[in-house]
């Protein structure tokens, strides 16, 4: 029984290449794959930058006066108390 034949280094994928440029090969392909992501980021389309609109108080109290009509008026509610 050819016991030699038990004993081959199975870790590497390529049997006929030494392990330095194994790692060249992997190094170029972590180069290539790190090019590739960039390009892909850079043709992704740019989403639009739109201003975010802050409701004024005076627009709130409309929103809220349209929505429920028997509220319209409460903040000046002729019982409250009035600081001087």
């Amino acid at each position: 029984m050819n016991r030699g034949a038990m004993n081959l280094d199975h870790s590497r994928p390529y049997f006929n290449v030494s392990i330095a440029a194994c790692r060249r090969a992997g190094g170029r392909g972590g180069c290539r794959s790190a090019m590739r992501r960039r390009l892909r980021l850079d043709q992704a389309p740019v989403p639009p930058e739109t201003e975010l609109h802050v409701e004024t108080a005076a627009e709130a109290i409309a929103r809220i006066d349209a929505l429920c009509p028997w509220l319209r008026g409460a903040e000046d509610h002729p019982t409250r108390r009035r600081e001087a």
